[in-house]
């Protein structure tokens, strides 16, 4: 049976932190299983939960804590694009099980036009959510400074921002892309083209910064290197690899691609006017999609930590939403380099 307060009413969240001599903060993580609370005090709290029939609900704790227990995750792009990014939907679960597990509810949210973004700014300052995640943030993204404005906890995920207050949570791109160019200029590859990504876009600036610097290490053992831009679609690499391998002058002997799906129109497009993978231009990709390990020849690519970064992302902005001390605002996880056949054996 549900009892009363002294006032008459049912017990607030507010009601058994007075009781338990705590503050209403340390009951919502009992109440969510969260870590920072002592044995003897969760004990406390927990037989006091019991002993008043205090139930929580999402009301009752917007009341006694004003939060709402909820983060939202925020697309510059509409929703149904999601399924279509080979990364967003695999970092979309990794903080949503993240989420749920730490007692947060996910709010999706997207800002493909201006309108979205004036709604977006209302959402948070009603405190319909307690902090926001931005995957896919850009170099020149004005969401940024917008929501530090008002306060929000903000972590970026794939972008390194340099404003103060924000967190965020990235992988190697640039080591990763170092790693690839310079063992394919090791096995002997003296013309390469980085065939990349927008520049829009953190992950394939990063990704050139490392294929130019191996480039540069190698000095006069690399005879042409050249970087093109393209859309991430395989159409559209199909056609741009098809203009950079017909070359008569130094046409390249090794692609590395901004994704997979960029690397897979590369070998396509090799295949089409006769040449082969790798003899004739090595092939490499990003992501570790599915596809990669399926192509002929199967892709050499990178595998990010997804998971890893979700996790990462999700734990740090319930950090900065509960005020605690937040040790690393800048966290950089390692990929790693999946060899395989488009590209020669790694020395």
């Amino acid at each position: 049976m549900t009892r009363s307060s002294p006032n008459g009413h049912r017990p607030t969240m507010r009601d058994i932190a007075v009781l338990a001599g705590v503050s209403p903060g340390t009951v919502s993580r009992v109440l969510n299983s969260r870590p920072g609370v002592g044995d003897d005090t969760r004990a406390r709290v927990e037989q006091i939960i019991a002993s008043e029939g205090f139930q929580a609900n999402a009301s009752a704790q917007w009341l006694s804590t004003g939060r709402s227990r909820s983060i939202g995750i925020v697309f510059p792009f509409h929703t149904s694009e999601l399924v279509l990014h080979p990364i967003y939907p695999l970092l979309l679960g990794a903080l949503g099980d993240a989420a749920e597990a730490a007692g947060y509810d996910v709010m999706l949210l997207n800002v493909s036009s201006p309108e979205k973004v004036g709604r977006l700014l209302d959402v948070i300052s009603r405190r319909r959510v307690d902090g926001v995640v931005l995957p896919a943030s850009g170099v020149h993204d004005p969401l940024v400074r917008k929501l530090l404005t008002l306060g929000t906890p903000v972590v970026v995920i794939g972008h390194r921002v340099r404003a103060d207050g924000v967190g965020w949570v990235d992988s190697s791109h640039d080591i990763a892309a170092y790693e690839i160019t310079r063992s394919l200029i090791e096995s002997g590859r003296k013309r390469l083209t980085l065939l990349n990504g927008p520049s829009t876009i953190s992950a394939c600036r990063l990704r050139a910064s490392g294929f130019w610097k191996a480039v540069k290490e190698a000095g006069g053992s690399v005879k042409s290197a050249n970087e093109h831009e393209v859309a991430f679609d395989t159409d559209a690499a199909i056609d741009a690899a098809t203009r950079i391998l017909s070359a008569k002058r130094d046409r390249p002997d090794a692609i590395i691609g901004g994704n997979d799906l960029i690397a897979s129109g590369c070998i396509d497009a090799a295949r089409s006017l006769g040449l082969d993978v790798p003899a004739d231009v090595a092939v490499s990709g990003f992501d570790d999609r599915s596809l990669a390990s399926h192509t002929n020849p199967a892709l050499t690519t990178v595998r990010m930590p997804l998971q890893d970064i979700g996790q990462a992302a999700a734990q740090m902005l319930f950090a900065m939403i509960d005020g605690d001390p937040v040790l690393k605002r800048h966290v950089v996880l390692p990929t790693q380099v999946i060899w395989r056949d488009s590209t020669p054996a790694a020395r």
